[in-house]
């Protein structure tokens, strides 16, 4: 049996996979895995944890061939003033998702 154990550090999150029956050996092994949340990619290390957490777990959450499919991503927050670069490149990924949809509807 494999059980998940999170156990929280100093800067972030220490994730321990114990499979008790290795290979159905009998044997057990231990993975750790720590989740550094300070610093520049601490949200990303969020998102990458979640992601496997939900993986770890055998979580269905959906292929890009269903209508309804569940993804972790970033995004702004609601009273978030972003600079003009930023805006620029938001406007460019949306105009490129944009096209995307149109192009499926002249399918």
């Amino acid at each position: 049996m494999i059980t998940i154990s999170i156990e929280p550090a100093d800067n972030g999150l220490i994730k321990f996979l114990i499979d008790d029956n290795v290979n159905g050996g009998g044997e057990e092994h231990v993975s750790r895995k720590v989740y550094e949340f300070d610093g520049a990619n601490g949200r990303s290390n969020q998102v990458n944890f979640l992601r496997e957490l939900i993986l770890d777990l055998g979580l269905d959450t959906g292929t890009d061939l269903e209508p309804n499919k569940l993804s972790l991503a970033l995004d702004w927050g609601s009273q978030y003033k972003p600079s003009q670069e930023e805006l620029k490149i938001k406007i460019k990924q949306l105009e490129t998702r944009l096209r995307m949809f149109k192009a499926l509807i002249e399918e």
